[in-house]
């Protein structure tokens, strides 16, 4: 995949989270654009995710300031047939470990008095049943909340919903890839509590 934007991160740690093409073709750009990568696992606690940030800090020698979170919500089965632990296992992928991640991040953000940036990968509402439908909508919420909340502490919060991000042609990757990296930078310091989408 082509090099499409220039080296316009100083160097942050990104932690980045989540599986599929989207989030490869995003973390491509990332790193082109100047950010060194670290990988960590979807997680069902704070303590897990604090771990997980806590880990790739230390691998990098140098705190974590970006979050790619990317959480596969739903596989379009019926409401009506729908397993209450499928249910809960797509919600919990789909919000809580993006949850968990942000807020173990802007905490540990706030205490060092650094910026940073949150940024969540989704499915749109509808492209996933009534569990990304029910995942979708509050992450779009969550992210405006967030967004508010951390404002004043320098910590912005978007989302890219987005077909894309389960996968799509080279060139919608690359939009992908690089509108993610446009919303993590400087250029984008102004820009938060936003849901975005990359036509498919």
């Amino acid at each position: 995949m082509s090099r499409t934007v220039p080296s316009w991160l100083a160097d942050p740690v990104a932690i980045v989270i989540g599986e599929g093409a989207g989030l490869e073709a995003v973390a491509h750009e990332l790193a082109a654009a100047g950010a060194t990568i670290a990988r960590g696992p979807v997680v069902a606690s704070r303590a897990d995710a604090a771990a997980a940030i806590d880990a790739a800090s230390a691998a990098a020698r140098d705190p974590v300031t970006l979050l790619v979170h990317a959480g596969s919500a739903g596989d379009g089965t019926r409401a009506d047939q729908l397993d209450p632990r499928a249910w809960r296992a797509g919600l919990q992928a789909g919000v809580d470990s993006g949850f968990f991640y942000a807020a173990e991040l802007a905490q540990s953000l706030i205490a060092q008095g650094r910026p940073g940036v949150i940024l969540f990968l989704d499915l749109p509402e509808e492209a996933g049943g009534a569990v990304q439908a029910a995942a979708s909508g509050a992450l779009s919420n969550l992210t405006k909340t967030l967004a508010v909340e951390w404002a004043r502490d320098g910590i912005r919060v978007n989302t890219i919903a987005s077909r894309v991000v389960a996968g799509g042609t080279r060139s919608q990757l690359r939009s992908l890839g690089a509108l993610a990296a446009y919303l993590v930078s400087d250029y984008a310091a102004y820009i938060t509590g936003c849901v975005m989408g990359v036509d498919d």
